[in-house]
């Protein structure tokens, strides 16, 4: 495990982040998920990998230091398809507002990179407060959305992917980002179309917390094309 780059995994879901990292050369140090469900599924994948559970009682004393931390924090402020006040409370809600304690990490561990996936929402609704925290940290940053539909996925579902790194830290020409070309992206060879759970009526033990976990999860495909780009840089 300690024979290449490593990520830590927040808000890690059914680790969608992960798979893709680990297929581009990373290799998980930690996870942290709250979910009782998706534990169990991170258990079965990731049997080696130390998790931690909510993250408002994590004490990053006790997290190894990675050269990147992935996340994708809740949505449910922010997106327009949550339907919770259309995205008034944003990264002050209940939710949403989990942003601060990965910045809390963030702060502490002073990864080389921040890795964060979340609803194109943000673009207009929290986008500005969470490149102004990573400032003050001393964090550059960029940005895209990327399409699922780039990396293989029979669906467009735009997500929003910020990069952030030390600011003294300036890969490649003033005018290059680590998001140039996903356009032409083909990564998406060889992993599955569509899980096949999502095809099953009836009969499937959890099949709502499978289902729902899911629809959480982000493409690995795109977190394996980026995580590929970033290790250019290295």
């Amino acid at each position: 495990m300690k024979d290449g780059p490593t990520f830590g995994s927040v808000f890690t879901g059914i680790g969608g982040f992960d798979l893709g990292l680990e297929r581009a050369g990373w290799k998980a140090a930690w996870q942290i998920e709250v979910d009782p469900y998706r534990r169990g599924v991170l258990e079965a994948h990731w049997p080696y990998v130390r998790r931690y559970g909510d993250i408002r009682h994590v004490d990053p004393a006790l997290l190894e230091r990675p050269g990147l931390v992935c996340a994708g924090f809740p949505c449910e402020d922010v997106s327009r398809a949550s339907g919770a006040g259309n995205g008034r409370l944003r990264l002050d809600g209940a939710k949403s507002g989990l942003w601060a304690e990965l910045m809390r990490l963030v702060r502490h561990l002073r990864p080389g990179y921040v890795l964060v996936e979340n609803s194109t929402s943000l673009l207009v609704r929290g986008l500005d407060r969470m490149v102004g925290d990573l400032a003050q940290s001393g964090y550059d940053a960029e940005w895209d959305c990327l399409p699922a539909a780039a990396f293989g996925a029979p669906h467009i579902r735009d997500r929003l992917y910020l990069l952030a790194y030390p600011g003294e830290r300036r890969h490649g020409a003033p005018d290059e980002t680590v998001f140039a070309g996903w356009a032409q992206s083909q990564l998406h060879a060889g992993w599955a179309r569509r899980p096949e759970i999502c095809g099953v009526a009836d009969g499937v033990p959890r099949r709502v917390d499978r289902l729902r976990a899911l629809g959480d999860a982000l493409v690995p495909p795109a977190a394996e094309w980026l995580g590929r780009r970033i290790l250019r840089t290295l």
